[in-house]
């Protein structure tokens, strides 16, 4: 089974109990990837957050700092 197969298993399970996606992002980091190793990788997080080896927060604090987008966009 490939990785994007698994990790679709367990986003969209066949059997879902009444569970669903509601919102889900990712961002780019500061290396390439495969899509391969990116569905590998986001997999083993949801099996470690699923079997209680990872602690799960209802909120995720951001501290923002506003930066004008000629800025950002020359960094990148």
């Amino acid at each position: 089974m490939k990785e994007i197969d698994r990790l679709i298993a367990q986003l969209f399970p066949a059997e879902n109990g009444g569970s669903k996606v509601l919102d889900l992002k990712f961002f780019p980091g500061e290396q390439a990837v495969t899509v391969e190793e990116f569905c590998k990788e986001v997999h083993a997080a949801f099996v470690q957050v699923d079997s209680g080896q990872s602690h799960v927060s209802a909120s995720y604090p951001e501290e923002l700092s506003p930066v004008h987008v000629d800025r950002f966009l020359a960094t990148a």
